[in-house]
């Protein structure tokens, strides 16, 4: 085969086969929201993070990392409002599906925990006028879900899960 019918050959397949949507952004799975902090921030804090689990924690074995989904990079002491974007700020991608709880999460400890002991919980995510129990994020493929809002109140934070402090 000749060098210019194996460029026309080669361009035919790309036009094709290379391209069925044209020239678009790439499709991103995850959500987005902003955490709005109420009251003052302890002293003690040294952690704070946005923590997805696909299963609700009814005990204190439910706090593990395979039901660890998404885990935000850390949210910076003293923040009001944070605005996020888990495509872009998270230690642990998030992937579609859907998620029994969705929470603010603080630590004393200023090194990265996987003890349950070491966590508790400032924020939760509610969905709709439910405000006892925490809200079910349901993420579909090629879908940014938005409006995922937390308010953490430290003079009223929400009921623990098994296993705190």
């Amino acid at each position: 085969m000749s060098k210019a019918l194996l460029t026309v050959v080669l361009s035919l397949l790309l036009l094709f086969n290379g391209c069925d949507k044209g020239i678009s952004p790439e499709e991103v799975t995850g959500f987005s929201g902003t955490i709005s902090f109420i009251g003052e921030w302890p002293d003690s804090i040294a952690r704070t993070h946005l923590v997805v689990f696909e299963n609700p924690l009814n005990s204190i074995n439910d706090f593990n990392p395979f039901n660890l989904r998404y885990v935000s990079l850390e949210i910076p002491y003293g923040t009001r409002i944070y605005k996020y974007n888990s495509a872009d700020s998270a230690y642990v991608p998030i992937s579609a599906g859907s998620y029994s709880y969705v929470a603010v999460a603080q630590s004393k400890k200023p090194v990265l925990s996987l003890d349950r002991k070491d966590w508790f919980v400032a924020g939760l995510y509610y969905s709709g006028n439910d405000m006892i129990n925490p809200g079910k994020l349901i993420i579909p493929e090629n879908t940014m879900v938005t409006n995922i809002n937390i308010i953490v109140d430290f003079n009223n934070p929400p009921p623990q899960p098994p296993g705190g402090n």
